[in-house]
């Protein structure tokens, strides 16, 4: 019996340009004869597919791909340009971090809001809240505005929400990825439960290996269109050789292609610049040597806490440590080392260079392996997910690189259970800011 099906289902939607249109400036464009009709984008291009009832899909590509839009249509939650979307069942989504929360009301409130929105009573939503709070970790935080949670907790909470309450759908994006090891193995234990009961799961991950592990098919996008479908093995690895990341897939690291919105070489000299990134979400990442050394390549890229423990959750009021390990092949005469710190819309937070701080001459550019820490003091970064990007070695600015990594590394920054009050505006960074009466 199907579960879900898409006939031909397009998505176009309307871009930045034409949200910024008025009538006023339309006008004025128009009679000075430079008007033209604003871009239109689109994200699903003519799918088609059938799930069945019962079936563990999961669903690969690259980002921008548009995974997320697809789930998002299916759950009703965007209506497609064209063609028809039919599901059966009652549908869990969890798709991203706070859907469906209001967050002034507290997480108790959450809870029972969110299960009568899926069509459970007030009086069942309200006993299994403590099962609930138990398996998000959060039994403080009954009373607690969900505004004051950090992206961890939001994510815990929906992730125990929408898989307690038995759905026939259950739609997961992303979710595995979210909170300490502890978590996600206790994640990864309940969705196991769902592998053995009738619910049909769309996963959108990319832990390549355990969609291979858990699904029965593989659906791959690829700029908004169906690549192939298949069998899972067999779909991770096309796409995997697609872009040109094949390995097995019993490696520490999962590897997934970044589609980047942010130009970091600005179109100046790359001595080696790897087309395909690596991208991981474990507190570090092993990069494998370019074939083309220029001089010095960056191997590994970690997060550490003081203690210079891999971490992958940042208290908000500690500080962290990205650590660098590169290797000099060849005599350079000055050499400098930087990254950027990015945000979930891909805006440039901080830009630390090792040039405002150490020479550009002598031990940094010795022949041999070497071990660089940038320091990240806090408080700085607001709750939320954030990316060590751009990893570059370079000279005389960045004119002349001898390596450059994209979006490589992906980090939380979570407010611990001693600071559940803290407030945050639309300010992106929150540095301590001292007040004082007269």
């Amino acid at each position: 019996m199907e579960a879900i099906r898409l006939d031909n289902v397009s998505l176009i939607r309307r871009t930045q340009e034409e949200f910024s249109y008025d009538l006023k400036k339309t006008l004025l464009s128009f009679l000075e004869g430079k008007y033209r009709k604003p871009s239109r984008r689109c994200v699903l291009d003519n799918i088609s597919l059938v799930v069945e009832a019962g079936e563990k899909v999961g669903i690969i590509g690259s980002n921008g791909s548009g995974k997320s839009t697809l789930l998002k249509v299916i759950c009703k939650i965007l209506e497609p340009t064209s063609g028809k979307v039919r599901v059966k069942g009652t549908i869990a989504p969890l798709i991203e971090l706070g859907a469906g929360f209001d967050s002034d009301m507290s997480v108790m409130e959450n809870i029972i809001l969110y299960g009568v929105m899926l069509g459970f009573t007030e009086q069942e939503m309200r006993r299994r809240i403590p099962e609930i709070l138990e398996f998000a970790e959060l039994e403080d935080y009954t009373s607690v505005p969900v505004k004051a949670l950090s992206s961890g907790m939001v994510a815990r909470l929906g992730f125990a929400i929408a898989t307690d309450i038995q759905p026939d759908i259950l739609i997961l994006d992303e979710v595995l990825s979210v909170g300490d090891e502890s978590f996600k193995n206790k994640s990864k234990q309940r969705i196991e439960k769902f592998w053995q009961d009738h619910a049909t799961i769309l996963l959108v991950s990319h832990d390549l290996n355990f969609l291979q592990k858990s699904c029965e098919r593989i659906i791959w996008l690829e700029k908004g269109r169906v690549k192939q479908i298949g069998d899972a093995e067999e779909i991770i690895q096309a796409y995997l050789e697609s872009v040109n990341l094949a390995k097995p897939l019993t490696s520490e690291i999962s590897p997934t292609p970044i589609q980047e919105s942010t130009d970091f070489d600005n179109g100046e000299e790359v001595i080696s610049q790897e087309p395909s990134e690596i991208f991981s979400s474990d507190g570090e990442i092993i990069l494998p040597q370019p074939e083309v050394v220029g001089g010095a390549f960056v191997s590994r890229i970690r997060l550490t806490n003081s203690a210079k423990q891999l971490i992958n959750i940042v208290p908000f009021r500690s500080p962290f440590y990205v650590g660098i390990d590169y290797t000099v092949t060849a005599p350079i005469e000055k050499l400098q080392i930087g990254f950027y710190i990015t945000d979930h819309q891909d805006r440039i937070i901080l830009e630390p260079a090792s040039h405002n701080w150490l020479p550009l001459t002598g031990e940094i550019c010795e022949l041999g392996d070497h071990c660089i820490y940038a320091k990240v003091p806090a408080p700085l970064l607001v709750p939320g997910h954030y990316y060590v990007c751009g990893i570059g070695i370079y000279e005389q600015g960045f004119g002349h690189h001898y390596c450059l990594r994209k979006k490589v590394l992906r980090f939380d920054v979570e407010l611990t259970e001693n600071e559940p009050n803290e407030w945050f505006g639309q300010e992106i960074v929150h540095p301590i800011i001292e007040w004082n009466l007269g």
